[in-house]
């Protein structure tokens, strides 16, 4: 139930250079060409479950599905460009018949990504999405901007530094800084040490410039906060909030195709209404999600 930005998860993006220099190392390396040439960069369909692991009284279920469309702007090259990707999420919550929730919460809105390669060291990435962020009854407080700034360094050919700040104007996150480390000992190796979702990923089959294929584990921040309104017909925030530990495989293919699959354990699941200041600790989950690009 993380926010949306460019990138499969969003608040792992990081648009810079973020693979070594492959062709100097290996010349039958060939890079995938991620982009498709025209404005269209294609769609993307998600989906996922998670279960509740508790046998007691404030088990909860959650449930979404998530459409999405690419597209990209050139700014003379592909060195800098605007990416806009318009999208509709769903959420579906379970379980918590004796809580006042809502039966689903909605997030919808449009990521713009600014990326710019200024130099062969030095790039920029920029990400602003306003959206809606509600049950769809009431409109106080639904409307929220996630941003997201960084400056990266590519101090080596296999190794980049990010530092920036991200702001998912949530009730329980607000503004944090952004950091991390990327880098690639190998074209079979990825460490990317990015808060706040660090991951490690391993490549398992390469087919030249068309598909390549990665398993990979790490973690994430989970959750987020909707306007709602309670069954009195006042308006309140509701926030939910989950840890993540997850594995996954995800398949890469020329023009922005693909898809994955990915499990873990979601821990630390707090569901808390603002106005009203209750909060309410979850039992641990076990949570699959999948999705496909075309």
């Amino acid at each position: 139930m993380g926010q949306t930005i460019f990138g499969r998860n969003p608040q792992a993006a990081i648009y810079a250079d973020e693979t070594c220099d492959v062709t100097s190392i290996d010349p039958r390396e060939t890079p995938i060409e991620r982009y498709r040439r025209s404005f269209c960069q294609g769609a993307e369909v998600r989906g996922g479950y998670l279960f509740d692991l508790g046998d007691t009284e404030g088990g909860m279920n959650q449930a979404f599905e998530e459409v999405r469309a690419d597209f990209g702007i050139p700014l003379g090259s592909m060195d800098n460009l605007i990416g806009l990707r318009p999208y509709f999420r769903a959420d579906q919550l379970q379980g918590l018949d004796s809580l006042d929730l809502p039966s689903a919460l909605y997030n919808t809105g449009l990521n713009i990504l600014h990326q710019c390669k200024w130099n062969p060291v030095f790039s920029s990435t920029v990400v602003v999405t306003p959206s809606i962020r509600s049950d769809f009854t009431t409109s106080d407080h639904a409307f929220r901007v996630f941003g997201l700034a960084l400056m990266n360094w590519k101090c080596r050919s296999d190794l980049t530094v990010s530092l920036g700040a991200v702001y998912f104007d949530r009730a329980d996150f607000n503004l944090l800084p952004a950091f991390g480390i990327v880098w690639t000992p190998t074209p079979e190796w990825k460490i990317d040490a990015t808060m706040p979702r660090p991951r490690i990923s391993h490549r398992l089959w390469k087919e030249g410039g068309e598909a390549e294929g990665w398993a990979y584990f790490g973690g994430s921040i989970g959750g987020n906060t909707w306007a709602v309104t309670r069954e009195s017909g006042v308006t309140d925030e509701l926030t939910i909030r989950d840890f993540r530990l997850m594995g996954g495989y995800e398949v890469l293919e020329k023009g922005n195709r693909g898809h994955f699959v990915e499990a873990g354990l979601a821990f630390g699941r707090t569901l808390e209404y603002e106005r009203a200041d209750s909060e309410l600790n979850l039992d641990a989950g076990l949570y699959l999600d999948a999705g496909i690009k075309f």
